[in-house]
């Protein structure tokens, strides 16, 4: 049945060849049209029929802002280098002025998703070799929830055929009545946990903190990594759906790229542009949870009062209110931390607000705020160049900045922590702990196993 969505759609097709031939390149063409609600989480498993391995999910902690994308149109890639994050940007910018959109998708879409590597001049491995340093995806159909109001987009170019238009409006629509309900996926069973080097791991903190008291540095980031073995293929819904459960105060986030999925809840924001609007948070310092209410407001407040903990903590808000002051105007902050609760963990918390009244790019806020020193350390260049030294793992994606930017210059970066890469039978999780003068290597170790509790409980390992 031809639809007046679908002469809408041809419309599009049409003036973008027109416009095509007048630069002499193909046009993106971008589609976005409100729908009734659709629950993501059901959209995210309906795309898998059509699009495996080429699916993502994104959502704030509030879920007043959620995007699902199937398929890939285009890839945004740039090397690893320094301007990794401005040549994306840049390349996206490019498409975007050039491309043909109605009316909802100038609001709405287009959107690219992606992220990129924590440290490009650290040496790779096989792990992350479907990850590449800055990578990009403009999705071929992309729901996107926001302020309860749902929009489907479709993004295509003005060189297919027509009968691609026709495919991909069958597919929205059978997306669309496959999202009507939820399939709760079979959960395989752990078979073991392997630390990787737990023991190296302790002594580099004993080579990090005789630096530190040398005064080579303040603070550095170490990272381990634990690899988790399983009865059967892990299956990406269920452990998204698990996620979606248990860390409701948290970012969400699934990159897929074929066999290989990156996935995770993080708490940690990076940068949020609207407009003139610039928010960011510092989060750094970490204790467990109680028990009971009693237990864990003691908790809580001896994580307020720890001197270790507060000083870490005061690093990345330095750090994040000078980098911000360099481009922003009126860069504001609490005087004092609270606390950020998650299930099973707390951080001192400390929010920043700014503004800018120039030409401030999402790309100049990224540059100039990774890696903090929540993940990275301070001084920066120095701390970056210890992890090189003495951390054995590949971090990949791990830590990096993750996020989406619209056709407007704005956009959202998490921290991507609290995370693991799930390959087929087997899934590697990271943590990290900030090492300061007084660290116990015992302590850190501790707070690494506290902190693969999220994505080790979303697997299926921690029963309580």
């Amino acid at each position: 049945m031809i639809t007046k969505q679908y002469h809408h759609i041809v419309g599009l097709w049409e003036e973008a060849k027109v416009k095509a031939a007048s630069i002499n390149q193909p046009v993106l063409i971008s589609y976005t049209k409100k729908v009734d609600q659709l629950h993501p989480l059901q959209f995210f498993q309906a795309g898998a029929h059509y699009f495996p391995g080429q699916r993502f999910y994104w959502s704030n902690p509030s879920k007043s802002h959620v995007m699902v994308g199937a398929g890939v149109t285009k890839e945004f890639t740039a090397g690893g280098n320094e301007e990794r994050f401005h040549q994306i940007e840049e390349e996206w910018k490019r498409f975007t002025e050039q491309s043909v959109r109605n009316q909802e998708s100038q609001l709405i879409g287009p959107v690219i998703y992606g992220g990129f590597s924590f440290d490009p001049k650290k040496e790779k491995t096989k792990l992350w070799s479907n990850f590449a340093d800055a990578l990009f995806v403009l999705p071929t159909i992309m729901l996107t929830s926001i302020d309860n109001e749902t929009y489907l987009t479709i993004n295509y170019w003005s060189d297919c055929e027509e009968s691609h238009i026709q495919e991909l409006m069958s597919i929205k629509e059978e997306l669309i009545e496959g999202g009507s309900s939820i399939r709760h996926a079979y959960a395989p069973g752990i078979v073991k946990c392997l630390e990787m080097d737990p023991n190296d791991w302790k002594e580099s903190i004993q080579t990090v903190t005789n630096r530190i008291s040398d005064g080579v540095m303040e603070k550095v980031v170490l990272a381990r990594e634990l690899r988790v073995l399983f009865h059967d293929e892990i299956n990406v819904d269920r452990v998204l759906e698990n996620l979606l459960e248990e860390q409701t105060n948290s970012y969400l986030f699934t990159v897929e790229r074929g066999t290989d999925c990156f996935i995770g809840a993080t708490p940690e924001q990076l940068v949020k542009k609207a407009g003139n609007e610039v928010h960011s948070m510092c989060l750094a310092g970490s204790i467990g949870r109680g028990a009971t209410l009693q237990e864990d407001e003691k908790l809580g407040k001896s994580l307020l009062t720890d001197n270790k903990n507060i000083h870490e903590h005061e690093l990345v808000v330095q750090m994040i209110k000078s980098a911000l002051q360099e481009v922003c105007l009126d860069v504001t902050t609490p005087n004092e931390p609270n606390l950020y609760k998650m299930k099973h963990i707390q951080h001192l918390h400390t929010p920043v607000k700014a503004s800018t009244d120039k030409e401030v790019s999402l790309a100049d806020l990224v540059n100039l705020l990774h890696p903090t020193p929540a993940l990275g350390g301070y001084p920066r260049e120095i701390s970056m160049e210890t992890i090189r030294e003495v951390e054995k793992m590949d971090r990949g994606w791990y830590a990096g900045p993750l996020g989406w930017m619209d056709a407007q210059n704005n956009g959202e970066f998490i921290v991507a922590i609290r995370s693991g890469l799930l390959q087929g039978k087997e899934a590697s999780l990271f943590a990290g702990c900030g090492i300061v003068g007084d660290s116990d290597p015992e302590s850190e170790y501790r707070e690494t196993q506290m902190k693969f509790r999220p994505m080790l409980s979303a697997l299926g390992g921690i029963k309580e």
